[in-house]
């Protein structure tokens, strides 16, 4: 995106015979040549194709990836470079009305379930009278000889930590509880968790059965006595139980802090309770580069407690053409471990590769899952049985094809949950942390503590056919092109979208940079909540230092 001008033709010509200077945007062709979208006054140009815009003044040009389908609303963030609007992030927000239904949340943790929860009286004899609101459940029963009681359902999974279910009562009677997952509820059964013996106001501890399948957890059972009775439900809250402690670990990229100044950043280490380090370790033709100067920091690491994993990453590890190379960096890796004695060791590879980052032309999003997933296996086979782990951003918690890689060819994860509100933290970390104890694996939650540049959004909205609008959306040779204007025109030929806002992002609700202090109070509590699930690794710190 280059310098604004009046312009009235939008050209795509080949990038070795485009004109510099003007707005433009690189393309690629079937064969993977390079393209350029470029805007200027001439009516033509040799070997492009060309669209009249009329008298426009064009202020940006933004490429859609190929096949996508253009919505309703179209955001646009970036910053403004020499006066104009530079693109660094878009999205096409869903339209509504879709029939795909939402994807269950996890319970949430240490808040009343009751809020939100749905309760449904059961039992021939209709002898259950029951009402849930403001987060109090109700509950009568009169006597009987045949089974009721109260089914209490609501939009959730249960996660696969060590927890209770924490019930603060009053009444009279002994109530009998069980818990069903989609396969117990199908049969009318349930699994026991306890009884609650109300004469009077107390709390109750209710076990989760072993045999319950959490993700498919479908409703509690709370079972009138015979004899009658009433219950009056409080609150309802999942508790984590016997948390278990994970080091803290942080990522170190300047290389000289560990080869050069060892000690200092050990003396660091310890000041933030940092348990790991992932350093940046030099290789030579297949080989660590300094054999010796590493193993004498890990070795002085490990007599003060903390152990030290080598990163590497690239979003191009992932592709074909790169994947023997990459494959040698972890056999180099490997080839250290074989021959250093065991204080000097490196604990792991983590490999942070990040492959979403490449444009389409490089590596079309339908690949990319597969190609992923072959980088994996050939990590594995060279890495032996040295430890490997991924770093994987949050919101790949539904790609399938991709988890089940990683639980085939991963030790570890480390999580991006680069967020600053606790609850958003601990909603996106769930799955994962399920995922490290239904397979074994261990999962570390990572959070954002580097500063992240002031940027704009902008929400467009898009106009009826034959409207003047601030944005035109224009194909060309089959590429949709949103064309940035500086003031609203009408084409025939492009759909129409009008700037509908704009909003400051400045980076507060993905890091912790401006109140590092807040960070270092919130991690005890995501630690003793994260800690109740087998495989949590601990907590990963971006830019702490």
């Amino acid at each position: 995106m280059n310098a604004t001008v009046l312009a009235a033709f939008l050209h795509l010509c080949p990038a070795s015979s485009a004109p510099a200077g003007a707005p433009s945007a690189t393309a690629f062709g079937a064969d993977g040549s390079e393209l350029r979208f470029v805007v200027n006054a001439a009516p033509g140009m040799p070997g492009c194709r060309s669209l009249a815009l009329g008298a426009a003044q064009v202020e940006a040009l933004q490429l859609l990836a190929p096949g996508a389908r253009p919505t309703r609303t179209i955001l646009l963030q970036g910053g403004d470079r020499d006066g104009r609007f530079s693109v660094s992030e878009q999205t096409l927000v869903p339209d509504g009305g879709t029939d795909t239904p939402a994807k269950p949340q996890p319970m949430s943790l240490r808040t009343n379930l009751l809020a939100t929860m749905q309760a449904r009286s059961y039992g021939v004899e209709e002898r259950v009278e029951a009402s849930l609101a403001g987060g109090r459940l109700q509950i009568s029963c009169r006597p009987g000889s045949r089974p009721a009681g109260v089914l209490l359902t609501g939009p959730w999974t249960m996660p696969r930590l060590r927890a209770v279910l924490r019930a603060g009562f009053s009444g009279k009677g002994q109530f009998d509880w069980q818990v069903a997952d989609a396969a117990q509820a199908a049969r009318e059964s349930g699994l026991d968790m306890g009884r609650i013996a109300a004469g009077g106001a107390g709390s109750a501890r209710l076990a989760l059965p072993a045999g319950l399948d959490r993700g498919s957890w479908r409703q509690f059972v709370i079972a009138c006595p015979a004899d009658g009775g009433s219950l009056r439900l409080d609150s309802l809250v999942l508790e984590p139980e016997a948390p278990a402690a994970a080091p803290r670990s942080t990522w170190i990229w300047d290389r000289s802090a560990w080869r050069e100044r060892g000690d200092e950043l050990l003396a660091w280490a310890a000041r933030e309770r940092i348990g790991e380090l992932f350093i940046v370790v030099p290789l030579e033709e297949g080989r660590v580069q300094e054999p010796q100067a590493l193993a004498a920091f890990v070795r002085r690491a490990g007599q003060q407690g903390v152990k030290v994993s080598a990163v590497e990453g690239d979003p191009h590890m992932v592709l074909p053409s790169q994947r023997a190379a990459t494959a040698a960096r972890a056999r180099a890796y490997a080839a250290y471990n074989a021959a250093a004695e065991p204080p000097a060791r490196l604990a792991a590879i983590q490999f942070d590769i990040e492959p979403y980052l490449l444009p389409e032309h490089v590596l079309p999003a339908a690949r990319l899952d597969e190609e992923y997933v072959a980088t994996l296996a050939a990590l594995r086979e060279a890495a032996g049985s040295m430890a490997l782990e991924f770093v994987v951003p949050f919101w790949w918690d539904n790609r399938g094809a991709v988890l089940a890689g990683l639980a085939r060819y991963a030790d570890a994860l480390t999580v991006m949950d680069y967020r600053t509100d606790p609850e958003q933290i601990q909603r996106f970390a769930v799955s994962f942390l399920d995922w490290a104890a239904a397979h074994g694996k261990r999962a570390r939650i990572a959070l954002e503590a580097g500063p992240l540049p002031r940027e704009t959004q902008r929400r467009y909205q898009r106009l009826p056919d034959g409207s003047a609008g601030d944005m035109l959306l224009v194909t060309l040779e089959g590429r949709q092109l949103l064309v940035l204007l500086r003031q609203p025109l009408a084409h025939a030929s492009a759909q129409p979208y009008q700037l509908a806002g704009t909003r400051v992002i400045d980076g507060s609700a993905t890091t912790f940079h401006a109140d590092k202090g807040a960070l270092r109070a919130l991690l005890p509590r995501l630690e003793a909540d994260f800690g109740a699930w087998p495989g949590f690794g601990g907590i990963a710190l971006h830019e702490l230092r």
